[in-house]
Protein backbone atom coordinates (compact mmCIF):
# COMPACT_ATOMS: atom_id res chain seq x y z
CA UNK A 1 0.00 0.00 0.00
CA UNK A 2 1.45 3.39 -1.00
CA UNK A 3 1.99 6.26 1.39
CA UNK A 4 -0.88 8.37 -0.01
CA UNK A 5 -3.28 5.43 -0.02
CA UNK A 6 -2.37 4.62 3.58
CA UNK A 7 -3.06 8.19 4.65
CA UNK A 8 -6.42 8.16 2.92
CA UNK A 9 -7.41 4.88 4.57
CA UNK A 10 -6.48 6.31 7.97
CA UNK A 11 -8.67 9.35 7.29
CA UNK A 12 -11.58 7.15 6.17
CA UNK A 13 -11.37 5.13 9.39
CA UNK A 14 -11.29 8.33 11.47
CA UNK A 15 -14.33 9.73 9.64
CA UNK A 16 -16.27 6.49 10.15
CA UNK A 17 -15.49 6.59 13.86
CA UNK A 18 -16.67 10.22 14.01
CA UNK A 19 -19.89 9.24 12.24
CA UNK A 20 -20.47 6.47 14.80
CA UNK A 21 -19.96 8.89 17.69
CA UNK A 22 -22.29 11.48 16.18
CA UNK A 23 -24.95 8.83 15.49
CA UNK A 24 -24.82 7.65 19.09
CA UNK A 25 -25.66 11.20 20.23
CA UNK A 26 -28.12 11.95 17.42
CA UNK A 27 -31.04 12.68 19.75
CA UNK A 28 -29.16 15.58 21.33
CA UNK A 29 -28.30 17.37 18.07
CA UNK A 30 -30.70 19.89 16.44
CA UNK A 31 -32.10 18.81 13.08
CA UNK A 32 -30.32 21.58 11.11
CA UNK A 33 -26.93 20.56 12.53
CA UNK A 34 -27.70 16.90 11.76
CA UNK A 35 -28.37 17.67 8.13
CA UNK A 36 -25.28 19.90 7.77
CA UNK A 37 -23.09 17.32 9.51
CA UNK A 38 -24.30 14.49 7.29
CA UNK A 39 -23.67 16.57 4.16
CA UNK A 40 -20.13 17.51 5.18
CA UNK A 41 -19.16 13.99 6.29
CA UNK A 42 -20.64 12.47 3.14
CA UNK A 43 -18.61 14.85 1.00
CA UNK A 44 -15.43 13.90 2.86
CA UNK A 45 -16.07 10.19 2.48
CA UNK A 46 -16.75 10.55 -1.26
CA UNK A 47 -13.66 12.72 -1.72
CA UNK A 48 -11.38 10.22 0.01
CA UNK A 49 -13.01 7.34 -1.84
CA UNK A 50 -12.25 9.02 -5.16
CA UNK A 51 -8.70 9.63 -3.98
CA UNK A 52 -8.23 5.92 -3.23
CA UNK A 53 -9.53 4.93 -6.67
CA UNK A 54 -7.16 7.41 -8.25
CA UNK A 55 -4.19 5.95 -6.38
CA UNK A 56 -5.06 2.38 -7.42
CA UNK A 57 -5.35 3.38 -11.09
CA UNK A 58 -2.18 5.43 -11.09
CA UNK A 59 -3.83 8.84 -11.49
CA UNK A 60 -2.59 11.98 -9.80
CA UNK A 61 -4.69 12.92 -6.76
CA UNK A 62 -5.72 16.56 -6.51
CA UNK A 63 -7.06 17.75 -3.15
CA UNK A 64 -10.08 20.03 -3.06
CA UNK A 65 -11.85 21.93 -0.31
CA UNK A 66 -15.29 20.97 0.96
CA UNK A 67 -17.50 24.09 0.90
CA UNK A 68 -18.48 25.40 4.33
CA UNK A 69 -22.11 25.63 5.39
CA UNK A 70 -23.59 28.96 4.36
CA UNK A 71 -24.26 31.44 7.18
CA UNK A 72 -27.38 33.46 6.51
CA UNK A 73 -27.28 36.99 7.87
CA UNK A 74 -30.34 39.22 8.08
CA UNK A 75 -29.90 42.76 6.69
CA UNK A 76 -29.81 45.40 9.43
CA UNK A 77 -32.90 47.29 8.23
CA UNK A 78 -34.96 44.08 8.20
CA UNK A 79 -33.76 43.15 11.69
CA UNK A 80 -34.71 46.61 12.98
CA UNK A 81 -38.12 46.47 11.29
CA UNK A 82 -38.85 43.00 12.72
CA UNK A 83 -37.84 43.94 16.26
CA UNK A 84 -39.75 47.23 16.00
CA UNK A 85 -42.88 45.37 14.96
CA UNK A 86 -42.48 42.99 17.88
CA UNK A 87 -42.05 45.85 20.37
CA UNK A 88 -45.02 47.72 18.91
CA UNK A 89 -47.37 44.77 19.19
CA UNK A 90 -46.13 43.46 22.54
CA UNK A 91 -46.06 46.84 24.31
CA UNK A 92 -48.75 48.74 22.40
CA UNK A 93 -46.26 51.37 21.22
CA UNK A 94 -46.86 53.28 17.99
CA UNK A 95 -45.19 51.41 15.14
CA UNK A 96 -43.07 54.34 13.94
CA UNK A 97 -41.83 55.02 17.47
CA UNK A 98 -41.09 51.35 18.13
CA UNK A 99 -39.11 51.01 14.89
CA UNK A 100 -37.09 54.15 15.64
CA UNK A 101 -36.24 52.89 19.13
CA UNK A 102 -35.55 49.38 17.81
CA UNK A 103 -32.42 50.54 15.97
CA UNK A 104 -31.00 52.18 19.08
CA UNK A 105 -31.88 49.22 21.30
CA UNK A 106 -30.35 46.64 18.94
CA UNK A 107 -27.19 48.71 18.59
CA UNK A 108 -26.94 49.04 22.40
CA UNK A 109 -27.44 45.29 22.82
CA UNK A 110 -24.59 44.58 20.38
CA UNK A 111 -22.25 47.02 22.07
CA UNK A 112 -22.84 45.54 25.53
CA UNK A 113 -23.55 41.93 24.50
CA UNK A 114 -26.92 42.20 26.20
CA UNK A 115 -30.36 40.86 25.34
CA UNK A 116 -32.34 43.49 23.38
CA UNK A 117 -35.56 42.40 25.10
CA UNK A 118 -34.01 43.39 28.43
CA UNK A 119 -33.03 46.87 27.19
CA UNK A 120 -36.42 47.43 25.58
CA UNK A 121 -38.17 46.40 28.82
CA UNK A 122 -35.99 48.77 30.83
CA UNK A 123 -36.83 51.65 28.46
CA UNK A 124 -40.55 50.87 28.70
CA UNK A 125 -40.37 50.78 32.51
CA UNK A 126 -38.31 53.96 32.78
CA UNK A 127 -39.94 56.21 30.21
CA UNK A 128 -42.63 54.40 28.19
CA UNK A 129 -40.53 55.14 25.08
CA UNK A 130 -40.62 58.92 25.59
CA UNK A 131 -37.55 60.81 24.36
CA UNK A 132 -37.63 63.98 26.44
CA UNK A 133 -39.01 62.86 29.81
CA UNK A 134 -37.24 64.22 32.92
CA UNK A 135 -37.61 63.02 36.53
CA UNK A 136 -37.68 65.15 39.67
CA UNK A 137 -34.10 64.04 40.50
CA UNK A 138 -32.74 65.12 37.11
CA UNK A 139 -32.73 61.80 35.24
CA UNK A 140 -33.36 62.35 31.52
CA UNK A 141 -34.33 60.51 28.37
CA UNK A 142 -35.63 57.05 27.50
CA UNK A 143 -33.30 55.21 29.91
CA UNK A 144 -33.60 57.91 32.62
CA UNK A 145 -29.90 58.66 33.01
CA UNK A 146 -28.58 61.31 35.40
CA UNK A 147 -26.03 63.31 33.39
CA UNK A 148 -24.27 64.60 36.50
CA UNK A 149 -23.68 61.03 37.70
CA UNK A 150 -23.24 58.89 34.57
CA UNK A 151 -22.38 61.35 31.80
CA UNK A 152 -18.63 61.09 32.36
CA UNK A 153 -18.79 57.32 32.77
CA UNK A 154 -20.50 56.89 29.40
CA UNK A 155 -18.30 59.46 27.70
CA UNK A 156 -21.36 61.27 26.33
CA UNK A 157 -21.80 65.03 26.37
CA UNK A 158 -25.42 64.94 25.20
CA UNK A 159 -27.60 62.49 27.07
CA UNK A 160 -30.66 64.35 25.83
CA UNK A 161 -30.02 62.59 22.52
CA UNK A 162 -32.23 59.46 22.74
CA UNK A 163 -29.76 57.19 20.97
CA UNK A 164 -26.85 58.21 23.23
CA UNK A 165 -29.16 57.96 26.22
CA UNK A 166 -30.07 54.34 25.47
CA UNK A 167 -26.43 53.43 24.72
CA UNK A 168 -25.46 54.90 28.08
CA UNK A 169 -28.28 53.11 29.90
CA UNK A 170 -27.15 49.75 28.50
CA UNK A 171 -23.53 50.56 29.41
CA UNK A 172 -24.51 51.41 32.99
CA UNK A 173 -26.62 48.26 33.33
CA UNK A 174 -23.76 46.13 31.98
CA UNK A 175 -21.35 47.73 34.48
CA UNK A 176 -23.74 47.12 37.37
CA UNK A 177 -24.19 43.51 36.28
CA UNK A 178 -20.42 43.01 36.38
CA UNK A 179 -20.33 44.43 39.90
CA UNK A 180 -23.40 42.54 41.16
CA UNK A 181 -22.96 39.27 39.32
CA UNK A 182 -26.54 38.92 38.06
CA UNK A 183 -29.20 40.85 36.15
CA UNK A 184 -31.71 41.23 38.99
CA UNK A 185 -29.14 42.82 41.27
CA UNK A 186 -28.06 45.10 38.42
CA UNK A 187 -31.66 46.21 37.82
CA UNK A 188 -32.16 46.94 41.50
CA UNK A 189 -28.99 49.04 41.55
CA UNK A 190 -30.05 50.80 38.34
CA UNK A 191 -33.32 51.80 39.97
CA UNK A 192 -32.36 52.78 43.53
CA UNK A 193 -28.55 52.65 43.67
CA UNK A 194 -26.08 50.01 44.78
CA UNK A 195 -26.18 50.73 48.52
CA UNK A 196 -29.80 51.84 48.84
CA UNK A 197 -32.03 50.46 51.59
CA UNK A 198 -35.17 50.79 49.44
CA UNK A 199 -35.37 47.04 48.93
CA UNK A 200 -39.11 46.75 48.36
CA UNK A 201 -39.16 49.49 45.73
CA UNK A 202 -36.25 47.83 43.94
CA UNK A 203 -38.02 44.46 43.96
CA UNK A 204 -41.16 45.96 42.47
CA UNK A 205 -39.05 47.57 39.77
CA UNK A 206 -37.33 44.27 38.90
CA UNK A 207 -40.68 42.45 38.81
CA UNK A 208 -42.03 45.05 36.37
CA UNK A 209 -39.01 44.80 34.05
CA UNK A 210 -39.13 41.00 34.20
CA UNK A 211 -42.83 41.02 33.30
CA UNK A 212 -42.22 43.23 30.27
CA UNK A 213 -39.23 41.15 29.18
CA UNK A 214 -41.19 37.89 29.38
CA UNK A 215 -44.03 39.53 27.47
CA UNK A 216 -41.65 40.59 24.69
CA UNK A 217 -39.74 37.28 24.62
CA UNK A 218 -42.93 35.27 24.21
CA UNK A 219 -44.40 37.48 21.53
CA UNK A 220 -43.89 35.86 18.10
CA UNK A 221 -42.14 37.73 15.29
Amino acid sequence: MGEIEGQNMTRLIAIRKSCSRIWSHRNRIPLLFKLQGVAVLSALVVALGIANVGVHQGYQVVAFAVPAAEVISVPWDLEVAAFGSKVSQAFGVRRSTATEFAGWILEASRRQNMEPELIASLVLTESSFRKTVRSNVGAVGPAQIRPDYWGGFCGSSDLSDPAENIYCGAQVLSYLQERCGDVNCALQAYNVGIHSSRVQAARRYVAKVDHHRDQLRNFPL
